[in-house]
């Protein structure tokens, strides 16, 4: 048997157990009796529960399609507007904006929240108490479905802005030049020539944005369930940590509707992205953007564009003054007098604490390396070998995109706690979840890359001699190491920050940074949490403008 063909059936092999398996235990403890003496047997109870609620679940299901759609058409509407005006205007601040969006990406999204939470809350929020003492109203409660939208799209704005940026910077300015000249006005140049050939990608991030907003869970836990508003997420949540006994059943019947919706919303993605090749547009080496001058009106532009880092940093700055203090409140003199640096000592003294950081180190090297060896092996087969069944490996690799977080960690939860593989309360059930739930991402990222090296390449190693791992060593690998390493570093980024598998499969001792906020939180030690959080932001930043640099330096910058 050929290398190829034993590469193939072990690829196949790895990407079927990290997906196929979590798919199988939430269709099975949907279909069982969680407990009692017919504990294991076939029953549907646990969706005649949901359907006997049925109000309950309407109201479920509205307030996760008014969290989603309103937070992703705030996002989409401002983040297309601030990638238009750093892309095709003379706006200043541009390079600010791009950098402010880029480490959004290194900063844990709970941190964020926290933050908004100390600025716009009722009572001790910053910026409400500053506006209950200029105007005698509060800005905004956040405790309420306007909050939990707002709060999301902030977060959800640099990626929009990022993923929008890409069609503004490629579209040919020549078409646009034509409709000027033949007498349109910028209004309809921008309707009639802009926002046509940008519609696929608006599309595609409005659907997107709104997938990953149904699929959010840190903020509708952290403001959405003291507002009493719930939504599919923290439904699933609720269902496994609200009570003394957790009700896996209901928990995973709710989880199937949640993977139904998220598998709708991609439908359309994927057709809506796999026709963009019509609305290319062809230029020469000559091609060069061109920018509208926007006159007096180029500052106001600019101001837009500084509300992006302004989103950014408010909620870290709130981080950093409540790090300073005993208790949380707002400025004032009283306050300053109670300045220290108690918090800072009381969070690094903790050997909790510090261990949370070692243990996300270790799971976000981990999994980001694990996916990214996993995919280059699928990708290499997808796009080299002959064999006709290799399509399948992408669609395995493709597949936990319907797995929302909070769904893949009562999934992985499940399948551990029935499988006899002993990774059940360490922290390598959280690195197999993660390299389970982030195969999409690095599947991409190799694919791409190995679509742009010539076989022949390859072709002349085999015919000098070299076997399949030394031609792969020392040929392939070179070439497509800048994508390696990008799919890395995003992975990486990202497994740090998540919150949700985490928080469902974490024990005693494997707790990690995120799940180490979280129950700071829960437990109501805000200068700790503060002063914990905002060394984790500067550290993370710091990787975050490191990763960029070298990304940059190997041409990965978009």
């Amino acid at each position: 048997m050929s290398a190829a063909r034993w590469l193939f059936i072990l690829t196949g092999l790895a990407l079927a157990y990290f997906v196929l398996p979590p798919f199988f235990f939430i269709i099975h403890t949907s279909l069982v009796v969680d407990r009692g003496i017919r504990a294991g047997q076939f029953t549907i109870q646990h969706f005649a529960n949901i359907v006997e609620s049925l109000s309950d679940v309407q109201t479920l299901l509205r307030n996760s399609m008014i969290f989603s759609v309103g937070s992703a058409a705030i996002a989409l509407l401002y983040g297309t507007l601030l990638a238009w005006l750093a892309e095709r205007t003379n706006a200043p601040f541009r390079a600010v904006a791009y950098v402010s969006a880029y480490v959004s990406f290194a900063i844990p999204g709970i941190i964020k929240v926290i933050g908004w939470i100390m600025l716009l809350g009722p009572k001790a929020g910053i910026l409400n108490a500053a506006a209950v003492a200029m105007a005698g109203t509060r800005l905004l409660d956040i405790f309420s479905m306007g909050g939990m939208i707002l709060v999301e799209s902030f977060l959800w704005i640099p990626l929009v802005f990022l993923l929008m940026a890409t069609p503004f910077r490629s579209m040919d300015p020549s078409l646009e030049e034509a409709a000027t000249v033949a007498g349109s006005s910028g209004w309809q140049v921008f309707s009639r020539v802009t926002l046509p050939l940008a519609l696929p990608s608006v599309l595609a991030v409005l659907i997107l944005t709104f997938i990953r907003s149904l699929e959010a869970f840190e903020i509708p836990a952290l403001i959405g369930i003291p507002a009493g508003i719930e939504v599919l997420t923290t439904k699933i949540y609720l269902q496994i940590r609200g009570g003394l006994i957790p009700r896996y059943g209901e928990a995973s019947a709710y989880s199937l509707i949640l993977i139904l919706l998220v598998s709708l919303g991609l439908v359309p993605y994927y057709k809506i992205t796999s026709k963009s090749y019509r609305f290319t547009t062809i230029s020469g080496k000559g091609y060069r953007p061109h920018r509208i001058d926007l006159g007096k009106w180029r500052w106001v532009a600019g101001a837009l564009l500084l509300v992006l880092p302004f989103l950014q940093f408010l909620p870290i700055m709130a981080i950093g003054w409540s790090s300073l203090l005993p208790f949380a409140q707002v400025p004032s003199k009283a306050a300053l007098s109670l300045i220290s640096l108690n918090n800072y000592r009381s969070a690094f003294s903790d050997a909790g604490i510090l261990r949370s950081v070692a243990n996300s180190l270790t799971v976000s090297v981990t999994s980001a390396m694990g996916a990214m060896v996993i995919t280059f092996l699928a990708a290499w087969l997808i796009v080299r070998a002959s064999m006709r069944s290799r399509w399948a490996l992408d669609q395995l690799a493709m597949l936990p995109l319907v797995f929302p977080g909070i769904v893949m960690g009562i999934a992985i939860l499940k399948m551990y706690l029935m499988v006899p593989v002993p990774v059940y309360g360490t922290i390598w059930i959280i690195v197999l979840a993660f390299i389970g739930r982030y195969l999409p991402y690095g599947i991409r990222f190799c694919h791409s890359a190995l679509l742009s090296i010539h076989r022949e390449l390859e072709e002349a190693a085999t015919a000098s001699g070299a076997s399949w791992f030394q031609m792969a060593r020392h040929v392939v690998v070179p070439l497509v190491l800048p994508a390696l390493f990008a799919g890395w570093i995003y992975i990486f980024l990202i497994t740090f920050r998540e919150l949700s598998i985490a928080l469902l499969l974490y024990s005693p001792g494997s707790q990690v940074v995120a799940v180490t906020i979280w129950e700071l939180w829960e437990n109501g030690h805000v200068g700790e949490l503060a002063a914990f959080s905002l060394v984790i932001t500067l550290g993370t930043v710091l990787l975050g403008t490191v990763f960029l640099t070298l990304a940059q330096r190997h041409g990965l910058q978009d």
